[in-house]
């Protein structure tokens, strides 16, 4: 008896390894491609020019994102062109945005903002194509292409509170601002990359969280230690209070909870 159940135990791990071996295969044999029919707030990529002199930084961004919506409605999807000067770098925030019945599930971006007045909002996500969903199950077989979207901050946050009507937390990241110059930086510089070289956004390996981490982790080796975070990424601003990135003089639960921001905010 004792025999026949371990045969079975066998049979069962070559199984679930042949499967997983068959899929990983599958998913090797895809290619990333920028022909797609994608939807369209992703069909206009941004376009980066990055010029560095002896004094400063230049980057130049075509095609920022700068929609407004009502509840489930674009109501204009309009686009600008802005060039910003690390140098003049202020500030650095972490926005999150939980969706989903289970707060295991989240999504994170940042936003810049300028001496001068100026700012930014970057955010790392799948690609979709027209008519199609985001499933995290599929995005571990490569179902969707990888993109950085660079926007207005009124843009990317009215997005999540009003299209969509989702919650959404705001924290000052607590970096120098050599380091929000580095972390800006290294954002362009990876999609002015892909503006050539494709990539596929993967569930596992290439989400917004620990895309994000990875970019930190080359301003600065060891900054984002792994965590359960880059999988279950609901818990990306719980990881950053740990470390001490976001305000911590508070309890957590105070600190979320007066990080929301919501219709009455004013961009």
């Amino acid at each position: 008896m004792v025999k026949k159940l371990v045969q079975i135990f066998l049979w069962i791990v070559v199984v679930i390894l042949s499967v997983l071996f068959l899929t990983a295969f599958i998913v090797s044999l895809k290619t990333p491609r920028m022909d797609r029919d994608f939807e369209e707030a992703s069909k206009i990529l941004p376009d980066i020019t990055i010029s560095t002199s002896s004094s400063s930084t230049m980057i130049t961004i075509a095609h920022v994102r700068d929609w407004r919506y009502k509840k489930g409605e674009v109501v204009s999807n309009n686009y600008y062109d802005e060039t910003f000067d690390l140098s003049k770098m202020k500030q650095a925030y972490l926005l999150f945005n939980p969706f989903g019945k289970w707060e295991g599930v989240g999504h994170s971006f940042f936003v810049f903002e300028f001496e001068d007045g100026k700012s930014i909002s970057v955010s790392i996500e799948a690609r979709k194509e027209v008519s199609e969903e985001y499933s995290a199950v599929r995005g571990f077989f490569n179902e969707y292409e990888l993109w950085y979207a660079f926007g207005s901050v009124e843009d990317f946050e009215s997005r999540r509170i009003v299209y969509f009507d989702e919650e959404l937390y705001k924290y000052p990241l607590f970096i120098a601002t050599s380091s929000a110059q580095a972390l800006f930086l290294d954002l362009s510089r990876t999609a002015e990359k892909l503006e050539t070289v494709p990539d596929f956004y993967n569930t596992l390996t290439s989400n917004c969280t620990n895309l994000l981490a990875d970019s930190t982790n080359r301003v600065k080796k060891g900054s984002i230690p792994f965590h359960y975070s880059r999988l279950f990424t609901g818990f990306a601003d719980n990881q950053l209070y740990d470390l001490g990135f976001i305000p911590h003089d508070k309890p957590f639960s105070e600190i979320y909870k007066e990080a929301r921001i919501d219709e009455s905010f004013r961009w």
